[in-house]
């Protein structure tokens, strides 16, 4: 299958350390892919790199997730005013002339490109456009504040329109969370006007208006059918299975993608009645750091992890199996719900490093179910086929899309508790 290239760069894309850096400062120096600066320096210096990259002219990807927001404001400012752009803080994934850069699935190209606000969300859409045979231009990651009132999707409605002006995108996806409303109209009006037609997920959005020629679901897989079927294809997600409740016990969410945490925690809220969560959406409320976890909850590792200074989750598994063996110590959680991200850059087996605590907690719980979901292709070094398969023999279900492993959770427990 067609896709990312694990091959040096062609002539035309330039990879090089920042202009002044020293040749054994490579692990911790930005670097410059065709005008695109990449940044992971820790956020103390962050916002003065990217301020000497916007001074030489080129566009800023900021890994980095802890930028002050004040910081991101200004850069994001200044980028505008001179025709450039600034993806994240935060943005640990794209897709640029077949390029990955940071944590990237490989996808067959096609011709609609993807807008987001996380990586976690960039990257469902993407293979799951790969799944329904479209394939992707490009994919851009502008940050999980982009759509907040104060940086007013400054960088999304840039990246839009970059997109849409790209003679190798026919049409658009946007994933966004955590949006204010303003944010949200805003870049779905640039959206609406940008030429080409798109589809929207506002995750857990409900009774929003569309503006014409855009449709807007609150599910990342149900604006990944909307963008395929404009495509010419003909996508269909298999229901899921097992259906009607099992058990009265609690569902526990936890993921390594702030994106597909916050789909699940509005898919579920919708559902079951109260759930909490670090990063909710929709109906699910807001879980303080210092609360103890009960009841349906849907836990983001990747906020802990930015906060804490600690390896993101979709790289290092292990204090997301530590806590796979600690939850089934809380007799009310019936169900686990679990996301497994691929892709270069991430952990090399994810699914093999989960294992041997998914077989543990069935064998203490026999009762216990566990739902998981791999964010994937074929073409990845981690081989989507190969981790469903090994979650699949350690016990879990397999649901083919972040959103349907939510329903399938929910469909596993009694509503109302």
């Amino acid at each position: 299958m067609p896709g990312v290239e694990d091959t040096p760069p062609d002539d035309d894309v330039v990879v090089e350390l920042y202009p002044g850096a020293a040749a054994d400062d490579d692990a911790l120096s930005p670097t410059t892919v065709d005008g695109l600066t990449v940044i992971g320096v820790p956020g103390a210096f962050a916002a003065l790199e990217g301020h000497r990259a916007l001074s030489a002219g080129s566009d800023v990807m900021l890994l980095t997730g802890d930028v002050a927001l004040s910081d991101e404001v200004a850069l994001k400012r200044r980028a505008g005013a001179i025709g450039r752009i600034v993806l994240g803080p935060g943005s640990d994934t794209a897709i640029i002339d077949g390029i990955g850069i940071g944590i990237a699935n490989a996808v067959a190209p096609g011709r609609v490109g993807v807008v987001a606000t996380s990586g976690s969300g960039a990257q469902e859409a993407a293979v799951l456009l790969d799944r329904f045979g479209v394939g992707v231009s490009r994919c851009l990651v502008t940050g999980p504040r982009d759509l907040t009132d104060e940086v007013g999707a400054a960088s999304t409605i840039t990246a839009i329109h970059r997109l849409a002006g790209d003679p190798g995108t026919d049409g658009l996806v946007l994933v966004a969370e955590g949006f204010a409303a303003r944010g949200a109209e805003a870049a779905l009006g640039a959206l609406a006007d940008c030429g080409v037609p798109g589809a929207a997920c506002l995750i857990g959005a409900t009774g929003l208006a569309a503006p014409d020629g855009v449709e807007v679901h609150a599910v990342i897989d149900h604006a990944v059918v909307a963008a395929a079927r404009r495509a010419g294809a003909r996508p269909v997600i298999p229901a899921a299975e097992p259906g009607g409740w099992v058990s009265a016990g609690h569902v526990r969410g936890i993921f390594s993608g702030s994106a597909l945490c916050a789909e699940a925690a509005a898919v579920l809220a919708a559902r079951l009645g109260r759930v909490v969560s670090n990063t909710p959406a929709g109906a699910a409320e807001h879980l303080d750091p210092r609360d103890v976890v009960r009841g349906h909850a849907c836990l983001d590792l990747q906020a802990e992890s930015v906060a804490h200074g600690t390896p993101h989750p979709i790289v290092d598994p292990s204090r997301r199996a530590g806590l796979i063996v600690d939850t089934v110590a809380d007799q009310t959680v019936a169900v686990i719900l679990l996301d497994v991200i691929l892709g270069r850059g991430a952990h090399p087996d994810p699914a093999g490093a989960l294992a041997p605590a998914l077989v543990r907690a069935l064998q203490a719980r026999p009762s216990l179910q566990v739902v998981a979901h791999v964010c994937g292709t074929e073409a990845d070094p981690q081989v989507l086929s190969r981790q469903e398969e090994a979650l699949t023999r350690a016990g879990a279900h397999v649901a083919p899309t972040s959103a349907q492993a939510a329903r399938l959770a929910a469909g596993l427990v009694r509503p109302g508790r």
